[in-house]
């Protein structure tokens, strides 16, 4: 099925309710959300009682059966291995075994390795099976090869020799990113999307909180051929890997199986060193190598997540863009709608010389932050306050905050009051020399309201891309 758009807490526990009314529907889209670590755990915490879907594993209809296969597979809990279990002890519908065998791989444990360890495939009663038959062997497979994702893999640092290496910035952000290299001592050239560097020394690439990814450029424009792609990445890829194709109009999965024949094997998508990447625009494609054995303990301060919750690669940006119009020598900061916490922790690593006070209307939010706040070692402080009844005991030089989103948190008209709201009140939030970064998707909402409210002027606008989305930041100052 497509991409799914973002949801909120309240349109998943809709879904969850839906599951005995619309159970193929309802389980569908779960399965498809709960591949977002974050929506997966407000999906767990959903559904701690697990019989709805339990109950649509024995369905007399086989979609809801595979459906309810597939989100259990999703939400990764071994205790789901007895149910599923007995549903693949039990599944005569061919289509459906494929996703109970997933499922196991996916969630592991003894159980699970029991139960594939000693199934059998089918043989095929007649040429109409053959198809469901193979799929079966190949979910089977994959579903062993899952279990072996606990295993560590050898920890990479550098490349057998130099090569062109690729780091990627959030869209907008790519200055940012070579400001950030320069300030690292990183020899980088420029390019479009980010910054390319030569060297075989991978380890010091992970440290640099810009980069949304490090990706090892193997050939632009290659045609779309299994075998000259294989050819290509060889020698920069690492085994076991797994194949990530974009933009790929005709048989996917059989394209994949194709790239991995000529490459003799190694494709593990439950378990893998490298990830091939393959690009393509019709006829042609751009190919790269992101390396995934190479350690990036860059964010491990995140514990806790929320949906909203903004990419760390694309906090960090967003902190040290905001800092480049402060003059304060030790920066007093104010996230109003702090979330997880995850704005203030990167402007603490951006500037070491910070008191840094989060708000949220949200004890959930809060809870998630003080967590990530202990294992950053942070010093920010959090408060449980509506910020339109908040206030503060001095300004602050630097307001830099993830606004709530129309399509993400609320609704646009409920955002509507908060941000008119917020906006009235922000020059009273702000010293004299003060400025305020606000990301968000409602950008239209945002600028009607900085047009109403004659203390601010607009200093800058950012576009960039979450998801999908392209939220913008706007950068005002008291006049």
């Amino acid at each position: 099925m497509p991409e799914q758009s973002f949801k909120t807490e309240s349109e998943l526990r809709s879904l969850v309710r839906a599951i005995s009314s619309e159970p193929v529907r309802a389980l569908s889209e779960l399965s498809a959300h709960a591949k977002k670590r974050a929506a997966q755990e407000t999906i767990d915490r959903l559904l701690f009682d697990r019989s709805p879907v339990y109950a649509a594993l024995e369905s007399g209809d086989p979609k809801a059966r595979k459906n309810a296969a597939r989100l259990l597979g999703a939400l990764e809990r071994p205790a789901d291995a007895d149910a599923l279990l007995r549903a693949l002890q039990n599944e005569e519908t061919l289509f459906v075994v494929p996703s109970v065998l997933l499922a196991l791989g996916s969630i592991g444990g003894k159980t699970a390795e029991s139960a594939l360890a000693g199934y059998k495939t089918p043989a095929p009663k007649d040429e109409t099976e053959e198809k469901h038959v193979r799929e079966i062997q190949s979910a089977l497979e994959k579903a062993r090869a899952a279990l072996e994702r606990g295993k560590p893999l050898p920890v990479r640092h550098a490349l057998p020799h130099p090569a062109n290496v690729l780091l990627t910035a959030p869209e907008g952000f790519a200055e940012t990113l070579q400001k950030e290299l320069a300030a690292s001592g990183l020899a980088a050239a420029p390019c479009p999307g980010g910054a390319l560097l030569h060297t075989n020394n991978l380890t010091p690439l992970y440290a640099v909180r810009c980069a949304a990814e490090v990706l090892l450029p193997v050939a632009e424009s290659l045609p779309a051929d299994a075998k000259k792609i294989a050819s290509a990445a060889s020698d920069l890829l690492e085994r076991p890997y797994r194949v990530e194709l974009r933009g790929y109009s005709g048989d996917r999965a059989a394209f994949i199986r194709a790239v991995s024949g000529a490459l003799g094997g190694g494709d593990n998508p439950s378990r893998y060193a490298d990830e091939l990447r393959v690009v393509c625009r019709g006829n042609v494609c751009d190919v790269f190598v992101r390396p995934c054995s190479v350690p990036d303990t860059r964010f491990a301060y995140r514990k806790k997540s929320l949906p909203a919750s903004i990419h760390p690669a694309t906090a960090a940006c967003l902190a040290r863009y905001a800092l480049s119009f402060v003059s304060a020598e030790r920066v007093r900061a104010l996230d109003p709608f702090c979330g997880s916490g995850t704005l203030l922790f990167e402007l603490e690593h951006a500037a070491k010389n910070t008191a840094l006070i989060g708000v949220d209307v949200s004890e959930h939010a809060l809870e998630a932050a003080r967590i990530n706040a202990r294992a950053a070692k942070s010093s920010a402080r959090f408060i449980r306050k509506d910020i339109l009844k908040f206030t503060p005991r001095e300004p602050f030089d630097l307001v830099l905050t993830n606004m709530p989103f129309g399509n993400r948190v609320g609704t646009h008209a409920s955002n509507e009051p908060l941000y008119r709201g917020f906006v009235r009140m922000l020059p009273s939030l702000l010293s004299e020399d003060g400025v305020a970064a606000l990301y968000t998707m409602e950008h239209r909402l945002l600028a009607d309201c900085l047009r109403r409210e004659p203390r601010l002027a607009v200093v800058s606008e950012t576009r960039t891309e979450a998801g999908g989305l392209n939220p913008r930041v706007t950068v005002v100052k008291r006049k």
